[in-house]
């Protein structure tokens, strides 16, 4: 007899939590039930002082329980996929229901809708071993020694499956891996960071990684004073990134332009910032960290946000979408115990036709930063922000960086500097969030205070 194929394990599972789901939700007694599950594990190593200091790994099962009775939602969590954990959720959330007042906005649950597939697991991502993490490490570690500098930083892969079961008929599932490292790289008094993400952990390059931070530290070294004022700045990548996931949870909720509460209430279709601009989210392009459906179990696909300056749409789910009159979310459903309920998590700026060295190369006089740090909302709706720069901010005059300068604080009108851009890099880069974006050059941004380092 032939014997038969082993099954596939990361179908195996995704088989596993489609059937758990569906046999809880046959079961429960509401009028409407949907059951997020969602499991897997981190393992991380991190680094300092040029050795490796730690390496821990963590498995984690969440369950997430709507239901529906007599026009009441509850809504309850579990840690445990076990019966006993989910049953006793499962009361949590009828108990919640019974004693809460009737939502006359509820359309019901989603129905079904078809989901595009997506090869979001790397079986060799997912079986990484600590030594695989060690050697990363180890390179980003020899990099730095080499200039006399000393490594800090993580290496961290992480693994794992979604399911959404609902009374409607929504039944999928998914997996993922992903890999994400970082050095902040000192080099006496100087500083240097460099960051990379990833499906697959290789993907991610440690010598670049490595020498990347290790170079902005060496010449970070004695950075000097700059007085506060008004620069033109070449953002880098992790700096644009941050910026845009703040304005995505500002501005980009379908919630909050509903409620009045986003800059973009009453201005759909609208100018917001420059021509230049355009932002969307895509969670299908391979570029960022794809993710066939939402949290509700509702496909993903490209929503643009900001088209060439106008802002075109928000993010929505089910709930939001119907309550502001369209049939159908735009796929960015997040879990039904989140206040938050809708939000792009898969962010994309359009890049120009320049590169990051011509951007440099044509500043008379600005600074270059490397990443922002302790961001924070100043005004949401007019989407002041203020943060600090960090590990590698430099003086540019005449196309050439002169010397490092201390850090400098920011507080700026991101969609009013976003208009004032006049440089994109063709190149766009993925960078934690996920968000893949280019080196962005903006005229006049404003710094409101200093530092001593």
């Amino acid at each position: 007899m032939t014997p038969k194929p082993a099954r596939n394990p990361v179908a195996a599972r995704e088989a596993r939590l489609l059937d758990i789901g569906q046999a809880f939700v046959q079961a429960c007694e509401a009028d409407e039930t949907d059951l997020l599950l969602a499991d897997g594990r981190t393992l991380l190593t991190r680094f300092a002082g040029n050795r490796i200091h730690q390496n821990v790994g963590t498995e984690e099962a969440v369950a997430v329980i709507r239901v529906l009775v007599d026009g009441r939602l509850g809504v309850a969590t579990a840690d445990s996929f076990e019966g006993e954990a989910l049953e006793t959720a499962r009361a949590s959330a009828l108990a919640i229901a019974r004693a809460s007042e009737p939502d006359p906005d509820w359309p019901g649950l989603p129905a079904p809708r078809p989901v595009t597939s997506v090869d979001a697991y790397d079986a060799a991502t997912g079986a990484a071993p600590a030594e695989a993490r060690a050697q990363f490490a180890a390179t980003v570690i020899g990099a730095a020694r080499e200039k006399g500098g000393e490594a800090a930083g993580i290496v961290e892969v992480s693994e794992g499956a979604l399911a959404v079961v609902s009374s409607a008929g929504v039944a999928v599932a998914t997996s993922h891996t992903q890999a994400e490292a970082n050095a902040l790289v000192t080099c006496g008094n100087g500083s240097g960071w460099a960051e990379a993400v990833g499906m697959r952990l290789a993907d991610l390059d440690a010598e670049r990684l490595g020498r990347r931070a290790t170079l902005k530290a060496d010449i970070s070294r004695d950075p000097e004073p700059l007085e506060p004022g008004r620069y033109d700045v070449i953002l880098e990548p992790p700096a644009v990134g941050e910026w845009l996931q703040y304005l995505a949870y500002v501005a980009f909720s379908g919630k909050d332009v509903d409620e009045g509460r986003s800059p973009l209430a009453g201005r759909l279709g609208q100018a917001v910032t420059g021509q230049q601009v355009s932002i969307w989210d895509d969670a299908l392009d391979y570029r960022t960290l794809p993710a066939p459906f939402d949290y509700e179990g509702q496909p993903t696909g490209r929503l643009d946000l900001i088209r060439d300056g106008v802002a075109e749409g928000v993010a929505t789910n089910h709930y939001r979408a119907r309550k502001m009159g369209n049939d159908a979310s735009t796929g960015h459903g997040l879990p039904a115990s989140s206040s938050a309920e809708c939000l792009p998590m898969h962010l994309f700026m359009q890049g120009g036709d320049s590169s990051a060295k011509h951007l440099l190369a044509e500043t008379e006089r600005g600074l270059l930063i490397t990443r922002f740090h302790y961001t924070n909302i100043l005004d949401p709706m007019k989407t002041v922000l203020t943060g600090m720069t960090r590990n590698g901010t430099f003086l540019v005059e005449d196309g050439q960086i002169v010397h490092a300068v201390r850090n400098l604080r920011y507080t700026e009108n991101v969609l009013e500097a976003l208009a004032r851009i006049d440089g994109l890099s063709e190149q766009m880069t993925l960078v934690p969030g996920p968000c893949v974006v280019p080196t962005v050059r903006i005229r006049e941004v404003a710094f409101t205070g200093t530092t001593e380092f």
